[in-house]
């Protein structure tokens, strides 16, 4: 399904790469620096700039000015906030018809052992990102209703 996912934000978008996950992060935190999405991404930051040069190029991303100047924060233009929303909108898509067979009931039996899953899956907060990089986050509403930072949460202890 992971597969699926990521293939058709590739084809939604035409982005190949990290770039579909780099929109999605940005969408969710508008201002990140690259520095942060580096590490979220688990990738070097010389990686990470050269993605946003191409993301940049296709009018997706702009950068603008930290709050102490030696920063550069990253926000998504008009285009890119519909790129982002395209990705999201196809993941829900393939993830509704995966979901078509099964009964209401199932489908709340198979939320419920997801969830469990999740929670345990992360052994590191690190861990969480990966897991969450092609998700619409504001579904889960507050941190802690995401199975996935729950995990993350109850390991930071």
């Amino acid at each position: 399904m992971a597969d699926r996912i990521t293939a058709e934000a590739e084809e939604v978008t035409g982005i190949g790469g990290i770039g579909s996950s780099i929109l999605i992060a940005i969408r969710s935190e508008p201002g990140l620096l690259i520095e942060h999405l580096a590490k979220q991404q688990n990738k070097s930051q010389s990686t990470i700039v050269r993605a946003i040069q191409q993301l940049e190029q296709r009018k997706l991303v702009a950068k603008r000015a930290g709050s102490d100047r030696r920063t550069i924060q990253l926000i998504l233009t008009e285009s890119g906030t519909a790129c982002a929303e395209s990705i999201l909108n196809a993941r829900e898509a393939l993830i509704t018809n995966a979901l078509t067979p099964l009964t209401g009931t199932q489908r709340s039996q198979l939320e419920r052992m997801v969830e469990t899953i999740l929670v345990d899956l992360v052994h590191h907060p690190k861990d969480a990102y990966p897991m969450c990089r092609l998700c619409r986050e504001e579904c889960c509403g507050d941190d802690l209703d995401c199975p996935v930072e729950r995990g993350a949460a109850s390991k930071e202890r």
